[in-house]
């Protein structure tokens, strides 16, 4: 056999092979395709949730006093309750679980089962200001946002033309008129006193002591008629946990208070 008809017979052989002419099948592999499952949708009716109506998201206390920040959390179940402190892109770790994981005592938790989870900052200051966060470790994860605002109360004494004042002359016979405003403190709790002694309101001696309510807290005026040099001294406008305010007040005389205006116009 020739070498030229055996190149013919071989590719007689390839195309009945190709065409599945006697006997001959093509085998062509196509790989097996597989289908992933589709990723698992949490029931909704099985996820926690928070009791917003029961939990502030604003709380505002005074300083020293403790600050409650509440977290109602129903059907936790297996999962973690935790709090942080966030402050800028840093978070603090404040508790986690039944634990306080910082142990400067300024941050205490209590549980109350099945619900609560309480934390409590103890007498807070003004650096325990921002924001806090009660996180559930479900996926994802729920998180319930709090705001702590702590005030600081203060007091401050005018003059009956609003100036503040630490000292006012006042001549025999006209009216002492000192206003006290507060901030951040409860409207009874402004009191005046002269020399250390309270001074109520009493009409038939000429005192006057009235307290209304202004935008950040009570305002309180003390008013004395006809005033004598008896009533000069120091008098204080004071309230809990505030730093008094103190004015001293001097009653003199035409020709002296005078004699003062001179000199305080040489200075």
């Amino acid at each position: 056999m020739s070498p030229l008809f055996k190149i013919f017979a071989a590719c007689c052989t390839c195309l009945l092979a190709c065409s599945g002419v006697g006997g001959f099948a093509p085998s062509i592999d196509i790989p097996a395709t597989t289908t992933e499952p589709p990723p698992t949708t949490p029931d909704p009716a099985t996820l926690p949730y928070f009791l917003h109506h029961l939990n502030a998201t604003n709380v505002t206390v005074s300083r020293g006093k403790a600050a409650i920040l509440d977290c109602q959390v129903f059907r936790l179940r297996d999962r973690t309750v935790s709090w942080v402190r966030r402050q800028g892109d840093s978070i603090q770790l404040l508790t986690i679980g039944s634990s306080t994981y910082q142990n400067n005592g300024r941050y205490q938790l209590e549980v109350e089962e099945p619900n609560t989870w309480r934390l409590v900052v103890t007498a807070a200051e003004e650096s325990d200001r921002g924001h806090y966060e009660c996180q559930v470790s479900s996926h994802p994860p729920k998180i319930k946002r709090v705001h702590l605002q702590v005030y600081v109360p203060r007091l401050e004494i005018f003059d009956a033309r609003g100036e503040a004042i630490q000292e006012k002359f006042y001549e025999v016979g006209s009216s002492i008129d000192l206003r006290c405003d507060a901030f951040h403190v409860p409207r009874d709790a402004v009191v005046w006193s002269r020399g250390g002694a309270v001074v109520y309101h009493s009409p038939e001696t000429g005192i006057s002591v009235e307290t209304t309510s202004g935008a950040q807290g009570p305002v309180s005026w003390l008013r004395v008629k006809a005033a004598s040099t008896a009533d000069s001294g120091n008098y204080s406008c004071s309230a809990a946990e505030a730093e008094p305010a103190t004015v001293r007040i001097q009653v003199l005389e035409e020709d002296k208070k005078t004699d003062i205006r001179k000199r305080e116009r040489r200075r």
